[in-house]
């Protein structure tokens, strides 16, 4: 199972974390584990690209921790906020085809 958690503060982001396998094929063939790895990986490779801003993260088997910085202007949270909302729909469109796979927390 893979577990989904989006944390938020007044109405914002400010982190996601994804833990867990989803075990829904073959290693290597695992389409909910691809869709969720892809949906956390390129969010937070669109901050960086997109705004200028690296996010904070840790990445190992089975794990993906995102959280954004502080330190950031408005134009650069405007858009880090529309990339984290459209992860938060695209996980639960995920969810409403492998919800047996897939938890959000």
């Amino acid at each position: 199972m893979i577990k989904v958690e989006i944390n938020k503060k007044q109405g914002k982001i400010v982190s996601y974390e994804i833990s867990g396998h989803a075990m829904s094929g073959d290693f290597g063939h695992d389409i909910v584990c691809s869709a969720v790895s892809v949906l956390g990986i390129t969010t937070c490779n669109g901050i960086e690209n997109l705004t200028d801003v690296q996010p904070l993260y840790e990445m190992e088997d089975g794990y993906l921790y995102i959280e954004m910085p502080t330190d950031i202007d408005e134009e650069q949270d405007k858009v880090a906020q529309i990339l984290l909302q459209n992860f938060e729909f695209a996980i639960k469109d995920v969810i409403a085809e492998y919800g047996e796979f897939v938890q959000f927390t």
